[in-house]
């Protein structure tokens, strides 16, 4: 049986036939969303680094925190979380740089024409390629991509995401990271004017080609920038006898930050970038912060830069330097990397310098919490750690009134811990994002945990996904606790894992992408191995089913 809303005529009925409307509009809604209303009793809070609440409640209502602290009474309306013993209550972490939400270029390939050629660039850009201080990576997001979870499952509630190519890269966004419209999801749209100082290669035959250049090019957009700026006033002043200012789609953001109205996000190159960038940063009088990116053990280089640093968490890869062999293949910048990059947040604390830990520029981001569990176990306090990823972040990107404590009123971004949050793999137990509550399952023990197996040697790997087989092979060394390796095929070529763990006979690896990350756990059994991964994509996610035999032996004896 259908119904059809009929729209009666008689005016004196016309308000109350309106009221009815409404209220079943109204009821209809609450039906779509019921009313998010939690509390967790009995539990223990960090409000803030350094600011702890042994035993509380916590209250959250429609996003918000309505109460936290002890003696706070649970309304009748809440659904009550009750706490476990080892549970604690910290804000939700903040990126304050990433990738997150972002395809990459393998993944949509590159831009074409109607006939396959290169489109040509519309509207009125600025004459150097390289510059596109208009475009917003709000109009690239794709909040359905698997990164967005990724984050979650590591802590994160908000990130802020950063272009990727070009000189003036473009505005960067701030987003919640939960599952919903992309409407629902920007906090701030348009937050900062992305700079790198980026160059081509000879061949491609494109300004600039050099870091000098780069540099160059920087300081000439800025200034044709305030020239713009000035030609504008005058003939908006008097335009009589006067040429009407040349126009591009650039002008606007770029007299933006020349206003101090947008801060500049700077990515590091190179070892002397920071030093350019505090240059660039005082002779235009710019609000700037300076992602250091591929600079994780130098503390000095990162100080030039004057401004505060969003700092990856990117680690080196661990070597063994009591083994002489080891330390002779080592050459000296890569043995002071490996000594030097746990200990330079305290160096860079040391130096007056302010930081927040971001996963922008990191090779695998999933390595994130055993990173910063390294950089804790270095000595590191962990109340400045927790500040780094919560009230840092937010403060620099304006956003502390709304975000980065747990204080009444604030966004409800909330994550439940259960044991060491610096734990190189912590538990985590429940996590809110705006509200939304999400309850984090414990990871499903694969494998006999006191079984010891030595994953050494050259493995012959069969994989069979929606009923296709592969054939490749894994390639494992290194010794107990520092495991390496690399995949290897004769479609895909060499692959080198991110990262290999063993647990017991359950040896995990990963394999980066510029499509992500791919995780699979196999279980080794003697001179066999078998497992099998979920592998997702924008097209959904299908099974891999993997069966491997060792057919070569380990290389040295298990240190």
């Amino acid at each position: 049986m259908s119904y059809k809303l009929r729209v009666i005529r008689w005016r004196p009925m016309a308000p109350i036939c309106t009221l009815l409307v409404g209220a079943l509009l109204v009821a209809g809604v609450a039906r779509a969303e019921r009313s998010r209303i939690y509390a967790i009793p009995e539990v223990r809070i960090v409000t803030a680094p350094g600011q702890v609440v042994e035993r509380g409640t916590l209250v959250m209502r429609d996003g918000f925190i309505e109460a936290a602290g002890p003696g706070v009474t649970i309304p009748d309306d809440a659904e009550v979380i009750p706490a476990e013993d080892g549970w604690t209550v910290y804000a939700a972490f903040i990126d304050a740089a990433s990738t997150v939400g972002l395809q990459a270029e393998s993944e949509v390939g590159p831009p074409r024409g109607a006939g396959g050629e290169k489109p040509a660039r519309r509207g009125v850009p600025h004459e150097l390629k390289p510059v596109h201080p208009e475009q917003a990576i709000v109009d690239q997001l794709d909040v359905s991509h698997s990164s967005i979870e990724r984050h979650r499952d590591l802590g994160f509630a908000v990130a802020h995401v950063l272009p990727q190519k070009g000189v003036f890269r473009g505005e960067s966004a701030v987003i919640l990271l939960r599952e919903a419209p992309a409407k629902e999801l920007i906090l701030v749209g348009r937050l900062g004017q992305v700079v790198a100082l980026e160059t081509s290669s000879f061949m491609a035959r494109q300004y600039p080609s050099s870091r000098i250049g780069a540099v160059a090019a920087v300081r000439q957009v800025l200034l044709d920038a305030q020239r713009q700026q000035i030609w504008n006033e005058r003939y908006a002043a008097n335009p009589l006898g006067m040429q009407h200012p040349d126009y591009r789609g650039s002008d606007a953001t770029l007299l933006a930050i020349l206003q101090r109205q947008q801060p500049v996000v700077f990515v590091t190159l190179a070892g002397l970038d920071p030093g350019r960038f505090n240059g660039i940063a005082s002779t235009f009088e710019l609000r700037g912060m300076t992602v250091g990116q591929g600079l994780g053990d130098r503390s000095d280089n990162l100080s030039a830069a004057g401004m505060p640093i969003l700092l990856p968490l990117e680690m080196p890869e661990q070597q063994d330097l009591d083994d002489p062999d080891v330390v002779l293949a080592m050459g000296l910048r890569e043995m002071q990397a490996t000594v030097r990059a746990p200990g330079l947040p305290a160096a860079l604390t040391d130096a007056g310098v302010e930081f927040a830990f971001v996963t922008a520029g990191m090779k695998s981001v999933r390595k994130f919490s055993e990173n910063l569990a390294a950089v804790v176990e270095s000595g590191f306090a962990p109340d400045a750690a927790l500040a780094a990823l919560t009230t840092t972040p937010a403060r620099l990107l304006d956003l502390d009134r709304t975000l980065g404590t747990i204080e009444v009123g604030k966004q409800a971004n909330i994550l439940v811990v259960n044991g060491d949050l610096f734990a190189p793999k912590p538990e985590f137990r429940h996590l809110f994002v705006n509200g939304y509550h999400e309850e984090i399952e414990a990871e499903e023990t694969i494998g006999d945990p006191n079984a010891v197996v030595d994953p050494r040697g050259t493995w012959e790997i069969v994989s069979e996904v929606m009923g296709r087989t592969s054939e490749s092979t894994w390639t494992v060394t290194g010794n107990e606790g520092n495991y390496r390796g690399f995949s290897e095929s004769s479609r895909a070529g060499k692959n080198q894992f991110s990262s290999v763990d063993l647990k017991g006979n359950a040896l995990t690896v990963v394999s980066s992408s510029s499509r992500g990350d791919l995780e699979i756990t196999v279980v080794i059994s003697g001179e066999t191995l078998n497992g099998s991964t979920v592998m997702e994509s924008a097209r959904g996610s299908a099974k891999m089913e993997i069966e491997g035999r060792r057919i070569s032996g380990p290389e040295g004896e298990m240190q």
